[in-house]
């Protein structure tokens, strides 16, 4: 992991050196730089219909994977924070579907509970319903660790994320 300091702070961070991307002019294998990360990110998008307090929960998803090229851990940081837009995102749609987020007895509705409800709703497709709960146990994962995870920087789980919140605001 890297030990930032003010000598290595614009640096890329050593585990980004073992990755490269293949030239096709030259068919030699050239390291990765930020533009790369940066441009591989600009088609994620959430939708105009998505509400604006979801999208400021995703845009910094986007943010920390960029910045993954100069911190490694920022791409699992990416991922748990478009988690985080994503729960909010069917908390939001519950509510607005169902008028509320909490059980009779006062308690908050848990993320499996809503996703089901919203799969009775049809909001959620029934043949997506496994896909929303693969990304609650994530969720799970992420959150209620008992060591730290690091993910690579694979950018489909963001699409991924993107996708199914989109989807909810259709």
């Amino acid at each position: 992991m890297k030990k930032i300091t003010f000598e290595n702070y614009y640096s890329a961070d050593e585990t980004t050196q073992f990755f490269g991307k293949l030239d096709t002019a030259t068919g030699k294998l050239e390291p990765i730089t930020e533009k790369d990360y940066i441009e591989s990110i600009q088609d994620i998008y959430l939708d105009k219909k998505v509400p604006e307090r979801i999208k400021s929960l995703f845009e910094p998803a986007l943010a920390l994977y960029a910045y993954g090229y100069l911190y490694w851990a920022f791409f699992t940081l990416a991922n748990e924070q478009a988690i985080k837009a994503f729960e909010a995102a069917i908390s939001y749609k519950h509510e607005e579907v169902i008028g509320t987020n909490v059980d009779s007895s006062g308690r908050d509705v848990g993320l499996s509970k809503k996703i089901n409800n919203l799969v009775k709703r049809r909001v959620i497709d029934r043949n997506r319903k496994d896909y929303y709960q693969t990304l609650r146990m994530f969720r799970n994962m992420s959150f209620h660790p008992n060591e730290q995870h690091i993910f690579g920087h694979n950018n489909e789980a963001l699409r991924n994320i993107a996708n199914a919140i989109n989807e909810l605001f259709a």
